[in-house]
């Protein structure tokens, strides 16, 4: 199965200052790959501090600058910077600017990450994504476990 996606489709997930579109599917691929565009909102949170124990993720920005704390280091990546996070590797990442910032993330292996997406949207339809017990229990389900010691960018909007 072939996919061509314009770069102006419209999202397939918005949630907080975040879209999301699918480029290629965990469910085109076999599971094996899933890439997808995301667009933050200035000064948005993107994940708090976690790990996965089986995703291999990758992070290539195209706009803007996008923060990203990986393994203890706080780094700024710009259009054309690509980072590679290993499964067991401690990362976060949110817009710390006041431009928005577009990216291409992806997983291997998939893992159904979609599912991931939209149960953040639904967690934003319904005002729980501050629900710590709802969002801990999304993100266990995806491969995502979320670390202490990093309250990560939770208040950039505020």
């Amino acid at each position: 199965m072939a996919a061509l996606i314009h770069q102006d489709a419209k999202p397939d997930v918005v949630f907080g200052g975040v879209r999301v579109t699918y480029l290629a599917r965990s469910d085109a691929t076999a599971d094996v790959l899933g890439i997808y565009r995301l667009e933050l909102d200035p000064r948005t949170p993107g994940a708090g501090l976690h790990r996965h124990a089986r995703l291999t993720e990758t992070f290539a920005v195209e706009a803007g600058t996008l923060a990203l704390h990986l393994d203890g280091a706080d780094l700024d990546l710009g259009p054309g910077d690509f980072a590679l996070v290993r499964p067991g590797t401690p990362h976060a990442f949110a817009n710390r600017s006041d431009q928005p910032v577009r990216l291409t993330l992806s997983f291997t292996p998939a893992l159904a990450r979609e599912g991931f997406f939209e149960g953040l949207a639904d967690l934003a339809k319904s005002e729980r994504l501050s629900d710590a017990e709802a969002l801990e229990e999304l993100m266990l389900r995806y491969d995502q476990e979320p670390l202490a010691g990093f309250e990560g960018w939770s208040a950039l909007k505020g």
